[in-house]
């Protein structure tokens, strides 16, 4: 055989070798249908998507704009407002907590702002929440609830009389002594507050602790006799005899009526002495006043450190109204 027929026939063998092409079948009318129903369906569910997306920040952008962004400072409310807060007062720390210009009700900075305001002020003790609440429209209110320092005396340095309250904590307010009547004498013409005078140490700065034994000792006969009816006429706590400085024979503490007298109460409650216990001077107090109708006996003075009530005699009596 010639070589090409030998070639032709190698050629054959191999076509005849040669894998048949597969034809696809055509899809039928309803897979067809429901493929394009689905392609359907998945493009109007991503085309939802895309308006719900685009609806809601264009909403947002419209309730943080229009609704909820104030268009003044929020109102400041003082929730647990103490009784003896007056209403100079309230509005003075509301003054300074307020935040400056306008402010969307989701913003979070202007509460930690106004956190670390009334943190700074020395009228507050602890803060125990401050948030927003509905006043008219949302976020429109503040409303901060606070623990407060009441005050319990006025202490005397140089001019003035400070406020501190039971923790000896100087208070901003500071009065001059045309100023004092007006402030220890409440609307009900009743004692409000009393005055210490004769600490060594100068005052602290407002919020810091005024510090000084003498000054802790004031304190404490203050709340000794701060629901006493029969003590509405002492007046002061003069400790400048205290651990007797001046003289160490004579009352540490001393109080003074209205009537410019003095009750010489002696040590301190805190300090161990020969004296009678707190409990039987105020019994002393109250049993004068039941009986007198002043708790200084009507005496220039009247001592009530030992066992027996003493107090000048009527010749010394007259000698020091003489003077």
């Amino acid at each position: 055989m010639s070589r090409l027929s030998e070639g032709v026939c190698r050629l054959m063998a191999r076509a005849s070798k040669a894998k048949p092409i597969k034809l696809k079948n055509p899809l039928d009318p309803e897979t067809r249908k429901r493929r394009r129903r689905i392609m359907i369906h998945t493009g109007a569910i991503f085309s939802l998507l895309i308006s719900i997306a685009v609806g809601f920040y264009f909403l947002r952008g419209y309730v943080e704009h229009k609704l909820v962004f104030s268009s003044a400072p929020p109102k400041i409310v003082l929730k647990n407002r103490p009784p003896w807060m007056s209403d100079f007062l309230a509005g003075e720390i509301a003054k300074l907590a307020r935040p400056a210009g306008t402010h969307s009700a989701f913003d979070h900075q202007m509460l930690v702002d106004t956190y670390a305001v009334l943190k700074s002020n020395p009228w507050i003790r602890t803060i125990n929440q401050v948030r927003r609440v509905y006043g008219e429209k949302p976020g429109d209110t503040l409303e901060i609830d606070c623990d407060y320092r009441a005050p319990i005396a006025l202490v005397k340095w140089g001019d003035f009389y400070w406020l501190v309250d039971g923790e000896s904590v100087k208070l901003p307010e500071a009065y001059t002594a045309q100023e004092v009547p007006k402030i220890v004498v409440g609307r009900d013409k009743k004692l409000s507050i009393r005055i210490i005078e004769g600490v060594k140490q100068p005052p602290a700065e407002p919020g810091h602790k005024w510090q000084g034994d003498e000054l802790v000792a004031g304190l404490e006969m203050v709340k000794l006799l701060f629901d006493k009816s029969y003590a509405q006429e002492i007046l002061k706590v003069d400790v400048r005899n205290f651990a007797g400085r001046k003289d160490a024979k004579e009352a540490q503490l001393v109080l003074v009526t209205r009537y410019g007298t003095e009750v010489r109460w002696g040590a301190p409650m805190s300090s161990k002495n020969f004296e009678v216990p707190a409990s039987e001077k105020l019994r002393y107090l109250q049993a004068i006043y039941e009986e007198v109708g002043r708790v200084d006996g009507n005496h220039p003075w009247i001592d009530i450190r030992m066992d027996a009530v003493t107090y000048p005699s009527v010749e010394a009596a007259q000698a020091d109204y003489r003077r």
